[in-house]
């Protein structure tokens, strides 16, 4: 199985505001592409090679498109829409400037600063160190490269668009940074640096509206250490606390994007699937088992037992779907631990 992470997303905490972020941003995103559409029109009409920056636009529209497809199904969604909104955002508007006569095409010039405020909402500060320059050294390349003459006579035309760059980069680089940081403090559980339950009911309403439009179901699965108060007792704290780490670890690595593990509290996991139906909550909850198993942390044999519900997409209640997993996990429990169990179909209850 992949990596869950990447350059873009290198921890738990980066890959949740990926996914909060690509949820908020979908307005933004569909304004963004009408007025680039308004924009390229207005171009085709009054500007030689109009037509074919009309072109690009449409191009560049359809690779957007593609590449925010079924995002959940795919390792690393964050390089997916960094290099299809991003740098094809960049891309284009650079050769659209090239067409219509580098300089004086400046509101495209101009533009190349909005993709640095994009990098910025969507990814962390790496992110940004990436688009910025991109975005500098395409102007540089579209002004100077294009007509140095007309540079040298209007040197306004390459200062205005990288101050633009500069000025959106600085500004956005200290939000971005403290939006972090207090999502850290408010969300990330310090020990095993997975997210915490307190963010848990937000995430889980946005996922219940997603799936009450998309038709799709939803998945929860509660796991708990088997015999934890055990190993605390035996070998003491420091050693259970490094056990609920390496559990951490082993968990996240044998996870996709979008399956979404939350510490619930002392040494129970919650791992929210979003669009999995019962079949592939328990063939995930089989292989988080597995892995558990196999993995002696500290040298010692440590099991979990698991629990899982799921839930249509009428039916997708926090409170219901959480009872059934714990249910599930006791029935776990209660038939001989290190093993999974399935609970009964999550309905919401009808008013009478």
């Amino acid at each position: 199985m992949e990596p869950r992470y990447s350059w873009l997303c290198p921890t738990a905490r980066d890959r949740e505001r990926f996914v909060d972020m690509q949820d908020r941003l979908e307005f933004a995103r569909v304004v963004t592409i009408v007025v680039g559409a308004l924009i390229a029109v207005t171009l085709a009409l009054s500007t030689n090679g109009g037509w074919a920056i009309l072109a690009a636009m449409i191009a560049m529209i359809a690779i957007v498109l593609i590449g925010g497809w079924r995002l959940e199904r795919r390792p690393r969604p964050e390089l997916w829409v960094f290099f299809s909104t991003v740098v094809n955002i960049q891309l284009m508007l650079a050769l659209g400037a090239v067409l219509t006569g580098g300089l004086e095409s400046l509101i495209l010039i101009n533009m190349l600063a909005v993709p640095v405020v994009m990098v910025g909402a969507r990814f962390s500060n790496r992110g940004l160190a990436v688009g910025a320059p991109v975005s500098a050294l395409l102007i540089i390349a579209t002004t100077l490269g294009v007509n140095p003459g007309l540079v040298a006579a209007h040197p306004e035309a390459l200062a205005v668009p990288l101050a633009l760059v500069l000025c959106s980069a600085v500004y956005i680089r200290p939000l971005v940074t403290s939006d972090v940081r207090h999502r850290a403090d408010s969300t990330l559980d310090q020990l095993t640096g997975l997210l915490n339950r307190r963010g848990l009911e937000q995430r889980f309403a946005e996922v219940a509206e997603q799936a009450a439009l998309a038709g799709h179901p939803v998945s929860v699965v509660v796991a708990d250490i088997d015999h934890f108060k055990r190993i605390n007792d035996t070998h003491g704290h420091p050693v259970g606390d490094a056990v609920l780490r390496d559990i951490a670890d082993a968990m996240r690595r044998n996870l996709r994007t979008f399956e979404l593990l939350y510490r619930f509290g002392g040494e129970e996991f919650l791992l929210l699937l979003p669009g999995a139906n019962a079949d592939d909550a328990a063939a995930v909850a089989e292989t988080l088992r597995c892995a558990i198993f196999a993995l002696h942390p500290e040298g010692l044999p440590v099991a979990c037992s698991f629990g899982v519900a799921t839930a249509d997409a009428d039916d997708v209640v926090f409170g219901l779907l959480i009872r059934a997993a714990d249910a599930a996990l006791y029935d776990a429990k209660r038939f001989g631990r290190n093993r999974v169990e399935r609970g009964a179909a999550v309905l919401t209850p009808v008013a009478a």
